[in-house]
């Protein structure tokens, strides 16, 4: 069980991606070994926390997960 119930993650969002995009997705999803959903997430909340300037806090990035 969750200790948060918060941290579950249950909302959905849908990016439209043209195929230049959806290649370097791809690329970056066989070069990590993430799922796409994971990777997408972080890169995501990654620019967000920069957006909001709070890029210093020790998040884990998709560059620190990769070989």
């Amino acid at each position: 069980m969750h200790q948060d119930t918060r941290r579950i993650r249950s909302r959905y969002a849908a990016i439209n991606l043209d195929d230049y995009e959806a290649k370097l997705i791809d690329a970056l999803v066989d070069y990590t070994g993430m799922s796409r959903a994971t990777l997408l997430r972080q890169l995501v909340l990654k620019e967000a926390l920069e957006t909001l300037g709070l890029s210093d806090l020790g998040i884990s990035t998709v560059a620190h997960r990769a070989p």
